[in-house]
C-alpha cells in the first residue's frame, strides 16, 4: 500500500506542477483507496495533502457542478494544515498554508484577503528558501490577477514563477509557464 501510494503521490505531483489538472485530480481519486498510514514518508504525505487542497480549490472553482465537494475537500486540508502549522513547524507549515487560504479566499471571492495571504505565502516561501513553493504562490497569485483581468499583473507574477522554476530546475514547468505568458501576450 506504502509503494502504491508513493507512486501516485509522485505522478500526483508531476501532473500538478506539468498543470495537468484533470491528470492531477485523477490521481487524486485514484489515492482515496489508499488511505494515508503510519508507513509512508512524512514530507511525501504533507507534500500530497497540500497539493490535494490546491487540487481542490481549483477544481471548486473550475466545476461548479461538485463545487461542494471539491471545497469540503479543500477545507479539510486547510484545517488539516492549520493544525500542522500551529503544533508542528511554522518553518514548514506557513508558506503552504497562507497559499491554501488565498486560495480558499479566491474561491469565495474575497480579492483582499486572498491578495493579502498570496503575498505572505510568497514571503514565506522566500524566507524559507522554497523557491519552487515561492513559484507555485507566484503562479497562482498570477492566475488570480488574470481571472479579475489584471492582465499586467499577472504577467508580472507569471514571470516571477518562471523565475523560480528556473532557478529550482524544473524545465519542463517553466516551459509550460512560457506557454502561458506566451497566450496572455497576444
Amino acid at each position: 500500500i506504502s509503494l502504491c501510494r508513493f507512486i501516485l503521490f509522485k505522478r500526483k505531483y508531476v501532473a500538478f506542477f506539468l498543470g495537468q489538472m484533470h491528470a492531477a485530480a485523477d490521481f487524486f481519486e485514484l489515492g482515496l483507496s489508499f488511505p494515508i498510514g503510519g508507513n509512508g514518508r512524512l514530507v511525501n504525505i504533507i507534500v500530497g495533502v497540500f497539493i490535494d487542497g490546491l487540487i481542490a480549490f481549483y477544481y471548486a472553482r473550475k466545476r461548479r457542478s461538485d463545487e461542494n465537494r471539491w471545497t469540503e475537500i479543500g477545507n479539510g486540508v486547510l484545517s488539516l494544515l492549520e493544525v500542522w502549522a500551529k503544533e508542528g513547524s511554522d518553518w514548514n507549515f506557513s508558506n503552504k498554508l497562507f497559499l491554501l487560504q488565498a486560495e480558499c479566499f479566491f474561491l469565495r471571492g474575497d480579492e483582499r484577503a486572498a491578495l493579502q495571504k498570496y503575498n505572505a505565502s510568497i514571503k514565506s516561501a522566500q524566507d524559507h528558501r522554497f523557491i519552487h513553493e515561492e513559484g507555485l504562490a507566484h503562479e497562482r497569485l498570477a492566475s488570480f490577477h488574470d481571472h479579475y483581468g489584471r492582465r499586467s499583473e499577472a504577467l508580472t507574477c507569471f514571470n516571477a514563477a518562471k523565475r523560480c522554476y528556473e532557478h529550482w530546475g524544473a524545465q519542463a514547468v517553466v516551459q509550460r509557464v512560457e506557454r502561458t505568458i506566451a497566450k496572455l501576450q497576444r
